[in-house]
């Protein structure tokens, strides 16, 4: 149980810290790249089994690694412009609902069965991410095309990393699952290093200290979100972690939002959030 609450816990972190970015003018390229720098350094300093280089490049989940790492810098430069546009209610509610895409990739490429419960979830989460990403009028245009671009770009994405984690999960057979999200976040870090060198070569930014700072937060709490995701599978199953760990992030992440940051939301907003409790239950539940 412990781990399942420190899942969610790290897990809504990552929105709360993303969404301070704006708050104390990081940049946001530098900042990523610190945070997987010491996601990465987090990681192998706990691990307890490192591979040799040979050992590595014949691992099952080495090509998977690489591509993940990739996507997951991807995912998380898309949600750090959507907490600081969308705010961190809308933008972790985009994250969870794209539980639908891995639902659909059992059912695709694992040929699990598509019973009438979960297609009345998938319905259901796509009136909700209709629901939340409704504007309250007042935007211009061109923010209001922003703020729904960035969270379904979210929840593509994040639904696109969640199928790739389940992938690597499969291909690790050892008890090197520590090593092997380091190892994943050492290729975020090599994309994050050349994204900002690309940055400071074009002069579209200028090196600053107090990015390090916000990278370290976010590179420990980012971790040890992943970290604890990986631990509570081994010891809850699906129909219990799912729903638990998608439905605590989102409403933990809302409280925190209109707490700290005075996020408001729109009758429909409240609307979708309800919708989407239920569809991520009827998903996510398998009795």
């Amino acid at each position: 149980m412990l781990y399942l609450i420190l899942a969610i816990v790290f897990s809504s972190g990552v929105f709360v810290t993303m969404r301070f970015f704006k708050r104390f003018e990081l940049d946001n390229h530098q900042a990523l790249m610190w945070n997987y720098v010491f996601a990465t350094v987090t990681g192998f300093l706990i691990c307890r089994h490192y591979d040799t280089i040979p050992q590595l490049v014949h691992e099952s989940w080495f090509g998977l690694s690489l591509l993940t790492g990739f996507w997951f810098i991807f995912t998380y430069l898309l949600m750090t412009a959507s907490t600081q546009s969308s705010g961190i209610t809308i933008t972790s509610l985009s994250s969870k609902l794209s539980v639908v895409l891995p639902t659909l990739a059992g059912v695709l490429i694992f040929h699990e069965r598509l019973n009438l419960k979960v297609a009345a979830g998938i319905a259901l989460a796509l009136v909700a991410l209709v629901l939340v990403l409704g504007g309250d009028g007042k935007t211009s245009d061109n923010d209001r095309k922003i703020n729904w671009l960035l969270p379904v770009l979210i929840f593509f994405g994040t639904g696109t990393g969640d199928i790739l984690m389940k992938l690597n999960e499969q291909h690790n057979t050892g008890h090197n699952m520590g090593f092997m999200i380091a190892f994943i976040y050492l290729i975020a870090t090599l994309f994050g290093i050349m994204l900002v060198a690309y940055d400071l070569i074009r002069g579209k930014s200028k090196w600053q200290s107090k990015n390090l700072l916000g990278g370290i937060v976010l590179g420990v709490i980012n971790f040890f979100s992943t970290f604890c995701v990986f631990h509570a599978m081994r010891y809850f199953d699906n129909v219990v972690l799912f729903p638990i760990y998608n439905i605590g992030v989102v409403c933990l992440t809302a409280l925190i939002g209109w707490l700290l940051f005075k996020e408001k939301l729109s009758w429909k907003n409240y609307l979708g959030l309800a919708i989407a409790i239920v569809a991520v239950v009827l998903i996510t539940v398998r009795v």
